[in-house]
């Protein structure tokens, strides 16, 4: 790890190692000191049961070896392709060990989306007979989760053969799958959070069916576990930042490890954003010159072949901060995954704030919910009234909006932003490659009309992620929700309603808590997906 170029954040990132020497923070977080992160009693009995992560190197060997066995299993069986139905922490850490071990897409894919577009073109590339579901749930009840595994079970005709779960003991998730005669039901180790869990069931497991070797991953996530310094200091670094008015982490990566900023998206700001603080992970934006950056940002470079590193120098010449990380191959994701971890752990520390609760992620479930109830009794969801509405879309907003069309209408709105704030985009749409594309086009306008730094998440994806720091973290961002019909649905089996309408009500209900929690949002509900481009024309 190269600590050189660190500029403005050198003297505030050297006081807060001295502070964290001083406090032993490091001793007592092995000893599981819960007082590292709140003095609230209830959230100390969270953090209690909440840091199994810290020794899951060791504490996960006999797993490794269950799952090396498991996957030859499935092998012999002559099943080819494993589809993973998952949302956030359960998810994310296998879709990015597939992208950095660049494993063939038509052999392994996650499904964590409501779009119906979406879940058909899994229903296409993964039938039943190839097929091996992972039904992927830690509290055994997520909405999206069993949505798809209803869906892909009766699809099956109910063959608990190609089925697998990985849940907590004792969740209804863990009932079902033995009532249902699954395949083989993995438990996670109950000790540890969500987005903490990659080196759990929730990694291993879909690790190996990818023929990845579980226990040479955890060899590598050994390496960290055993000589801390570095990701002790990258927290300090994280929390220093943010506590001197750097709260965009900005990451950089070379393209192998291109997929990395997704997982540590969850986990830096679904830990750090509540009680109005928060780091803001910027991942994959379009680079800049260094002189248009502002001061509330640093950058982490994921250095992998240097392709970036003549932009590194740049941004020290401007007196950017910049982290430089080497990585290594493939096997060295899993060293950054216990990094990051420890070092998420430490920078809530630095905040104040409770790295292992989620207070806000419940908001947007429980308006989407209502909007359920309601659609169950009277057949429609409650859209809200438009503030402007044309041919080619909607708009509804909590701003004052006086326009004349759709574009200058979300061009007023893009003013709304102040400086250090951060624009960001959630769009509930199936993710591809074409859309992903449009998408990003919007962003790049977006970052190049206001100067702010941007996110961009899928929906209902991000609300597994990013969404915490949406509601509780600083009162610094500025949404744009995109929203469009979809062309083709799909029923949902034995839940009254379709993908179509689960989607809209979680975008409905994050829109809701978004408003509820006073924040600058606007949501467009365009024609089609086609009138994206209308947006982002200059």
């Amino acid at each position: 790890m190269k600590r050189d170029a660190l500029g403005p954040l050198l003297a505030p990132v050297e006081k807060q190692i001295a502070k964290l020497e001083a406090d032993s923070v490091n001793d007592r977080l092995w000893a599981h000191d819960p007082t590292l992160w709140t003095d609230d009693p209830t959230g100390q009995a969270e953090v209690k049961i909440r840091l199994g992560w810290l020794d899951l190197p060791n504490t996960s060997r006999e797993l490794a070896k269950e799952v090396t066995a498991f996957a030859q299993e499935v092998k012999a069986a002559g099943i080819k392709k494993t589809l993973l139905l998952g949302m956030g922490g359960s998810s994310l850490g296998p879709e990015v060990m597939s992208l950095i071990f660049n494993l063939k897409p038509e052999s392994f894919a996650i499904l964590d989306s409501t779009d119906p577009a979406q879940v058909a073109e899994a229903t296409k590339k993964f039938p039943p007979e190839e097929t091996l579901y992972i039904v992927a749930s830690k509290s055994g009840g997520t909405a999206e989760t069993m949505s798809a595994f209803y869906y892909f079970w009766e699809q099956s005709g109910g063959d608990g053969s190609h089925f697998v779960a990985i849940t907590d003991p004792g969740s209804n998730l863990e009932k079902l799958a033995k009532e249902s005669n699954f395949r083989k039901v993995f438990f996670a180790d109950s000790t540890v959070g969500g987005r903490y869990s990659a080196l759990t069931a929730f990694g291993l497991v879909p690790a190996a069916l990818q023929g990845i070797d579980a226990s040479k991953a955890l060899d590598s996530a050994a390496s960290m576990m055993n000589d801390v310094d570095d990701a002790l200091f990258l927290g300090a670094v994280m929390g220093a930042a943010a506590l001197n008015g750097r709260d965009k982490l900005m990451l950089i990566t070379d393209s192998a490890f291109n997929s990395f900023g997704a997982w540590a998206e969850q986990l830096i700001a679904e830990s750090t954003g509540k009680e109005g603080k928060g780091i803001v992970p910027v991942d994959d934006e379009t680079l800049l010159a260094p002189e248009k950056y502002g001061d509330d940002r640093y950058f982490i470079y994921l250095r992998g072949d240097g392709a970036h590193d003549d932009f590194v120098s740049q941004l020290k010449e401007a007196n950017q901060p910049v982290l430089v990380i080497q990585t290594g191959d493939p096997y060295s994701l899993f060293k950054e995954f216990y990094r990051w971890e420890y070092a998420t752990a430490i920078a809530c520390h630095i905040l104040g704030v409770n790295a292992f609760d989620q207070p806000n992620v419940e908001d947007a479930k429980t308006q989407a919910r209502a909007q359920i109830d309601a659609y169950s009794q009277t057949g429609v969801l409650d859209e809200g009234k438009a503030a402007w509405e044309g041919e080619n879309g909607k708009i509804y907003t909590n701003a004052d909006l006086a326009e004349a069309s759709l574009k200058s209408a979300f061009d007023a709105f893009l003013a709304l932003g102040q400086e250090n704030d951060y624009l960001s985009i959630h769009a509930y749409f199936p993710r591809n490659e074409q859309t992903s594309a449009s998408l990003q086009k919007l962003r790049d306008f977006v970052q190049e009309k206001t100067g702010l730094a941007t996110t961009l998440g899928f929906g209902p994806r991000f609300l597994h992620s990013t969404g915490q720091l949406h509601k509780g973290g600083a009162n610094n961002g500025v949404f744009i929700q995109i929203t469009t019909n979809v062309e083709t649905d799909i029923e949902i089996p034995t839940q009254g309603m379709s993908f179509g309408t689960l989607e809209r009500a979680q975008a409905l209900g994050d829109y809701a808590a978004l408003l509820e929690n006073g924040r600058r949002v606007l949501r467009v509900h365009l024609a089609s997906i086609e009138t994206l481009k209308e947006l982002s024309a200059k």
